[in-house]
C-alpha cells in the first residue's frame, strides 16, 4: 500500500500551490470575473508546462501521469483558477494524439499559451447545441461528431452566457462549424470517451481542492471570531459540521486517487470509481462550502469576503457536464450490471499509488483462511456471533497456537511483529468467516498498554496468558454519570498497605461476564484536578466483591453493569503510576480510536443488492428501477469512500505518519454513512426489511439490512462517540479550538 505522493509529485504540488497563490489570488479572481477568464494566468500555466502535463515529451509536453494532472487540478481548485485548465489539458492530449499539420499547429499554439482550446463534453449527435466551458473565449473547441473527432475553430464571436451569480467559467453555446478532422472511427470515439472520463476525475480533484481550501478558511475565521466570550470554533454546533465536511472531502480526494490506481492496475472497478469520484465530489463540495460560508455568518454573504467566491464555483464548475447526480446511474450500471459497460478509460501513466495491502498481507490472509477452513466446524459456526458472545475459549487457544491471535505483538511477548497491513488482511478473514474479534481486539489493546505501563511482574503474569489464549480482558472506563467524559470517573480506589480497596460502579463493561480481567479506571485522589487523580488497575474478575449484571441491547449484544464493593486488589495489579492514570488511559484510547465499519457496510449493501435482484417489480426486478439503482449506488459510494479513508488510516499507522485526525475521521465517517444508508435501505427493501435478521451478508437479503439498521446506531457510540471523534478532527485537521460544548 502507498498513499503518498512521490518526491517529484510533492514538488509539483508545492510549485503549483505557490503559482496559484501568487497569480490566482482572490483579487485576481475578482478582476477576472467580468469575462471569467484570466489571460495572464493562462499564459503562465503554459510557460510552466501545466497545459502539456499529459502531452508526450516528443510532442512538447512532460508526459505526466494522471495523478500529476490531478495534483495540479487540486491546486487550481484551491485558488479558483479563472482558466479552462482541465479542458486545456485534455485538448492538448487529444491534439497530440491526432495526426496532421493542423493538429500539430494548434497544439503548439496551445502549449505556448497563444490559443485557448476547450472541449465539448457530449457528442454533437447527442447534444447538437450545448454549453461548453470557456467557449466564450476559446479560439477552438474539440468535439465528437458522429464517428469523427473534430476541432472547431472560432468563426466569429459565439453567444456567451454572462458569468452571473454561479461564478462559472465563460460558457459558450455553439453550433457546428467547418471542422478540422482529428480522427475517425473507433479510435476517435475511444479517445473522446477517455477524455471525458479524465475530465470527470480532474474536476473531482479540483472540487476536492476547492472544498478543502474553503474549510480551512472557515477554520481560520472560526478560530479568530469571538462571540459569547469564546471563539466560535469552540462550539460543537459549528465545529462538527466542518469536521464532517473535512471527512467528506477527504473521501472525495481518495476516491480520485483510488480511481487512478484502479485504472493503472487494470481493475474492473475503475470505471465505477471514476463515476463515484465525480458524483461524490460534486455533492460534498457544495455542502462543504455552504457550511464554510455559514461559519462567516452575514459577512460570508458580502462580496467583500472571499468565501462567497468559493460558494458560487463549488456549485457551478461541475454543472457544465449536466446534473452530476445523474452520474449515480453510471455508478449503478458500472457496479451492478452483468456484464458492466466498458467505457474507454484514460491511461494513468507512471504511478506509485496502491490501495492493496501487499503480497505479505495476502499470504498471511491465505494462511488464516486455511486455518478457518480446517478448524471452523459446524458446532463453532453455530456458536459464532459478531459480538462478545461469539468468544469461544477453546477456539481462542487454537488461534493462539496458530499465531493468529496477536500476531502484531513483539516476539518477546508471543507475537510475530506482523505489520498493520497484515493485521488488516487478517481482520477481513475474520469477517469473511463471521468470527468475532471483540475479545481479541480489546485484549490486544490492553495488552499493548500493559507492555508500556505495566510492571515487569504484572507483564510476566498476564501477557503470557493473553498470548496463549487462556485469558481475555474487558474495559471498565465508563460510569453512569461519566460517559465519554471518562476523566469524570468516581469509582474510588483507596490505598491500604500493599493493597487497594475499590468501590464504585461501571457501565457498559462488555465482555466482563466472559473475561478474566477488567482494565479499571479509578479515582485515587479526589482533591486533585480532574485528570490528575486517576489510577488504572488490571483487576482480576474473580476477586471477591465484584458483581456483574447483564444489559441486553437492541443490536443482539450483551453488555454489563459491574459493581465493586470493598474489592481488595494487591498493588502489583496497578498499571502506571499512582494518580498518573490519564496517560495510561490516553494510550489505550489512542489504540482504540480509528478504523471504521466498511466491512459491515459492505455486507449490508450486498444484502440490499440480493433483495433488489430477487424482488419482482412489474415486468422486471427492483434492480431495474432507476430510483432503486440510485439509492444502491449512493450506498456503494459511501462504502467505497469509507473503505478508502480506512485504507488511509492503515497506511498512516504502517508508515508512522498517523495524525490525531486520521483514525477518528475514518471512524465517524464510516459510522455516519452506515447509519444513513441503513435507514435508507430499510425503506428501500420494505416491507421485506421488517423480517428480523442476524449478522450476515448478501445471501440474507433484506434481513441483512434489518440487522444492520439495529446495529448501525451502536457504532456511533462504540470506540468513542462520533461527537468526540468530530471534535478531534475539528481540532487536528482544521485547527479549531477545543470543542466540548
Amino acid at each position: 500500500m502507498n498513499l503518498d505522493l512521490s518526491e517529484e509529485q510533492q514538488l509539483l504540488q508545492e510549485t503549483f500551490a505557490q503559482l496559484f497563490a501568487a497569480l490566482s489570488s482572490p483579487e485576481c479572481v475578482r478582476a477576472a470575473e467580468p469575462s471569467g477568464f484570466d489571460p495572464a494566468l493562462w499564459k503562465q500555466l503554459a510557460e510552466t508546462g501545466a497545459l502539456g502535463v499529459r502531452v508526450p515529451e516528443a510532442a512538447g509536453g512532460s508526459d505526466g501521469s494522471l495523478l500529476d494532472a490531478a495534483v495540479i487540478a487540486a491546486q487550481a481548485g484551491r485558488r479558483l483558477a479563472s482558466v479552462p485548465l482541465l479542458e486545456g489539458i485534455l485538448a492538448g492530449r487529444l491534439l497530440a494524439a491526432s495526426p496532421g499539420p493542423e493538429a500539430a499547429s494548434w497544439l503548439a499554439r496551445l502549449l505556448d499559451g497563444d490559443a485557448v482550446v476547450s472541449l465539448a463534453l457530449h457528442p454533437l449527435g447527442e447534444a447538437p447545441k450545448q454549453w461548453v466551458a470557456a467557449a466564450g473565449v476559446a479560439d477552438a473547441l474539440i468535439a465528437l461528431d458522429a464517428d469523427q473527432l473534430v476541432l472547431l475553430p472560432r468563426a466569429g464571436k459565439p453567444p456567451v452566457a454572462p458569468p452571473g451569480a454561479p461564478g462559472a467559467a465563460p460558457l459558450g453555446c455553439f453550433q457546428p462549424r467547418p471542422p478540422v478532422p482529428l480522427g475517425a472511427g473507433a479510435v476517435a470515439r475511444e479517445a473522446f470517451g477517455a477524455a471525458v472520463e479524465e475530465w470527470k476525475l480532474l474536476m473531482a480533484a479540483a472540487l476536492a481542492g476547492l472544498a478543502r481550501e474553503a474549510l480551512e478558511m472557515a477554520g481560520r475565521y472560526a478560530s479568530e471570531r469571538v462571540q459569547f466570550d469564546r471563539p466560535i470554533g469552540s462550539f460543537q454546533g459549528l465545529a462538527h459540521p466542518l469536521a464532517e465536511s473535512a471527512a467528506d472531502v477527504e473521501g472525495a480526494r481518495l476516491l480520485v486517487w483510488r480511481a487512478i490506481w484502479a485504472i493503472d492496475a487494470g481493475r474492473g472497478d475503475a470505471a465505477a470509481l471514476i463515476s463515484m469520484a465525480f458524483a461524490w465530489s460534486s455533492l460534498v463540495a457544495t455542502t462543504a462550502v455552504a457550511r464554510a460560508l455559514h461559519v462567516h455568518g452575514g459577512y460570508g454573504l458580502s462580496l467583500e469576503y472571499d468565501i462567497q467566491l468559493y460558494h458560487r464555483r463549488a456549485k457551478a464548475w461541475p454543472l457544465v457536464y449536466g446534473d452530476p447526480q445523474q452520474e449515480l446511474l453510471c455508478v449503478a450500471a458500472r457496479s451492478f450490471d452483468t456484464p458492466p459497460p466498458r467505457p474507454a478509460l484514460p491511461d494513468a501513466g507512471a504511478l506509485g499509488l496502491s490501495f492493496e495491502l501487499g503480497p505479505e498481507a495476502q499470504a498471511f490472509a491465505r494462511t488464516a483462511r486455511r486455518f478457518f477452513a480446517e478448524n471452523l466446524d459446524e458446532e463453532l459456526r453455530r456458536h459464532a456471533h459478531f459480538a462478545w458472545e461469539g468468544h469461544h475459549p477453546g477456539f481462542q487457544r487454537k488461534l493462539a497456537q496458530a499465531g493468529l491471535l496477536f500476531p502484531s505483538w513483539p516476539k518477546a511477548y508471543g507475537g510475530q511483529e506482523r505489520s498493520a497491513y497484515e493485521m488488516a488482511a487478517l481482520s477481513e478473514v475474520f469477517h469473511e468467516h463471521g468470527w468475532t474479534r471483540h475479545a481479541i481486539a480489546t485484549t490486544g489493546m490492553i495488552g499493548q498498554t500493559l507492555m508500556r505501563f505495566g510492571s515487569e511482574p504484572l507483564k510476566q503474569e498476564v501477557l503470557p496468558r493473553f498470548a496463549r489464549g487462556e485469558a481475555i480482558c474487558s474495559m471498565g472506563f465508563t460510569e453512569p454519570a461519566a460517559g465519554s467524559d471518562v476523566a469524570a470517573a468516581q469509582t474510588r480506589a483507596v490505598r491500604d498497605g500493599d493493597s487497594w480497596v475499590i468501590d464504585g460502579q461501571k457501565m457498559f463493561t462488555s465482555g466482563a461476564n466472559l473475561a478474566q480481567y477488567v482494565f479499571l479506571l479509578t479515582r485515587t485522589n479526589p482533591e486533585a484536578r480532574k485528570h490528575k487523580g486517576l489510577t488504572m488497575f488490571l483487576l482480576p474478575l474473580d476477586t471477591p466483591g465484584i458483581e456483574i449484571q447483564p444489559v441486553e441491547t437492541l443490536s443482539d449484544e450483551r453488555t454489563n453493569i459491574t459493581y465493586y464493593s470493598g474489592v481488595r486488589v494487591p498493588d502489583r495489579y496497578r498499571v502506571g503510576p499512582v494518580d498518573g492514570g490519564w496517560e495510561v488511559i490516553t494510550c489505550a484510547l489512542d489504540l482504540e480510536h480509528g478504523g471504521g465499519f466498511a466491512h459491515m457496510q459492505r455486507s449490508m449493501l450486498e444484502g440490499a443488492l440480493a433483495w433488489a435482484r430477487s424482488t419482482r417489480r412489474g415486468n422486471g426486478s427492483a434492480i431495474d428501477e432507476p430510483s432503486v439503482r440510485e439509492r444502491l449506488a449512493r450506498a456503494a459510494i459511501h462504502t467505497t469512500a469509507a473503505d478508502s479513508i480506512g485504507c488511509q488510516a492503515i497506511f498512516a499507522r504502517a508508515s508512522g505518519k498517523a495524525t490525531p485526525a486520521i483514525g477518528p475521521m475514518a471512524k465517524f465517517f464510516s459510522t455516519d454513512r452506515f447509519i444513513e444508508d441503513a435507514a435508507d435501505l430499510m425503506d428501500l427493501c420494505a416491507p421485506d426489511s421488517l423480517l428480523r435478521g442476524r449478522e450476515g451478508g448478501g445471501a440474507e437479503g433484506a434481513s441483512a439490512v434489518e440487522f444492520a439498521y439495529r446495529l448501525s446506531t451502536a457504532m456511533s457510540i462504540y470506540g468513542g462517540t462520533s461527537e468526540i471523534m468530530k471534535s478531534l478532527v475539528a481540532q487536528a485537521s482544521l485547527g479549531l479550538p477545543r470543542s466540548r460544548s
